[in-house]
């Protein structure tokens, strides 16, 4: 007889939401909008409320989505290898602590993308050319990041048997 799977709720609405409109705003800054255009610095900006949204939402939403649910600390990524290790991965557990590493690098770099951004604006700054370089290096480490954030979302299925993608999309997993 086959064993009916039970669904559970992993990532809120809020978490989605901010999910999807922060990639889909960082793409569209990085590859269609003008650098330095109007366009491109609203959309800057919309990062960074969706941050500051998702930060607030770290410490009073849901418990999959406080930081202290997924905070890597040592003892927390030691465990979590050991699990890895073993195939003894959690399947109810939103973000393990290599992911907590990753959402807290990207927060902090789109941050700072956001912030060298607007300080470009400034009149301090105008035709500062350093300035621009380092908000082009924040942009190009924030791909960087997205990149190994994509490639993990791809891996790790493979690796723990765990769906990633359908819960950012529905906010539910199925469990065995």
């Amino acid at each position: 007889m086959k064993q009916a799977s039970t669904e559970i709720v992993i990532w809120d609405p809020l978490v989605r939401i901010f999910h999807w409109s922060t990639a889909l705003l960082f793409l569209l800054n990085i590859t269609v909008l003008e650098d330095g255009g109007t366009l491109h610095e609203w959309v800057g900006y919309t990062i960074a409320a969706l941050v500051m949204v998702r930060i607030l939402w770290g410490f009073i939403g849901s418990e999959r989505a406080r930081f202290r649910s997924f905070y890597p600390t040592r003892t927390r990524i030691r465990h979590h290898l050991n699990a890895l290790w073993h195939r003894r991965t959690d399947p109810a557990e939103g973000h393990n602590p290599l992911g907590g590493a990753m959402v807290l690098a990207l927060l902090f770099m789109l941050l700072l993308v956001a912030l060298s951004g607007w300080m470009l604006t400034w009149d301090l700054f105008w035709g500062e050319d350093l300035l621009e370089e380092v908000h082009e290096a924040f942009a190009n480490l924030t791909i960087f990041l997205v990149g190994v954030h994509v490639a993990a979302v791809l891996i790790m299925p493979r690796l723990t048997g765990i769906a990633l993608i359908r819960p950012m999309i529905s906010g539910k997993r199925s469990l065995k």
